[in-house]
């Protein structure tokens, strides 16, 4: 039963009084839950009050009160004083039933079972995208490593055709023109064949470079897929746990 107090008027159940501002409660304040009456349903024909309406001041939502559930009234201060024992009982929390626990259980597992086919489906999807791209990638690698190599070793076999074509020539031209240009000349050009050599195994190198490359690729893709696909098993183990609780 709510407070009395000894300085305002307070007029509790089983009197008329009550029972008047029942019936025109509106634009009164249920205490303590601070709501302002917006609307009495009575009860035809005697016209005694069945439920105050009222809106909630967080949620601004209407609800009804039941009028047993006030036990006193306060005209001085527009105050309608709800039971202690009903404001007590309004603010415990639902436990959902048994159905509801159940259904959401089952809603959980068809989530987790659409969320796997979508995970191994996304896996198998990006292992094979990897494994057609290094089977794509790899014999044009290799073809394009053997090809440059190839060039690369006639450049140069042709380079040292020049300078065994030249080296005569130039050793002829030694003894017309001085000694000192003319081995100038030839060691330049053994330069630029060795040079040619280096670039072609430069080359070799490059493409076994590419192709490990390739299995780098397919091997992370594999392992991407793989944390993706564990990932999606920890948050379907952990959507049990908490529709367990």
């Amino acid at each position: 039963m709510a407070d009395v107090s000894a300085h305002t008027p307070t007029f509790s159940r089983g009197s008329s009084v009550l029972d008047y501002w029942l019936a025109h409660a509106e634009g009164l304040t249920i205490q303590p839950l601070g709501a302002r009456v917006e609307h009495v349903v009575v009860t035809p024909p005697v016209g005694h009050a069945e439920s105050l309406i009222v809106r909630s001041r967080m949620t601004r939502r209407r609800r009804a009160i039941p009028a047993e559930s006030i036990a006193a009234v306060e005209p001085s201060t527009g105050h309608l004083l709800l039971d202690a024992a009903e404001f007590g009982a309004g603010r415990r929390i639902p436990r959902p039933s048994p159905e509801r626990i159940a259904a959401a259980r089952v809603s959980a597992t068809n989530g987790g079972r659409v969320a796997r086919a979508h995970a191994a489906g996304a896996a198998r999807s990006t292992r094979a995208g990897t494994v057609s791209a290094v089977s794509w990638l790899r014999p044009r690698a290799g073809r394009a490593g053997a090809a440059t190599a190839r060039y690369s070793m006639l450049a140069a076999a042709k380079t040292t055709r020049g300078v065994g074509w030249l080296a005569p020539r130039v050793a002829a031209g030694a003894r017309t023109a001085g000694a000192i240009g003319a081995w100038l000349t030839l060691a330049a050009a053994m330069i630029l064949a060795r040079g040619a050599v280096i670039f072609a195994r430069s080359t070799v190198i490059f493409a076994r470079s590419a192709v490990h490359a390739a299995r780098e690729l397919e091997r992370a893709a594999a392992t991407a897929a793989a944390r993706w696909k564990s990932s999606i098993e920890a948050r379907r183990a952990q959507q049990r746990v908490d529709t367990d609780d």
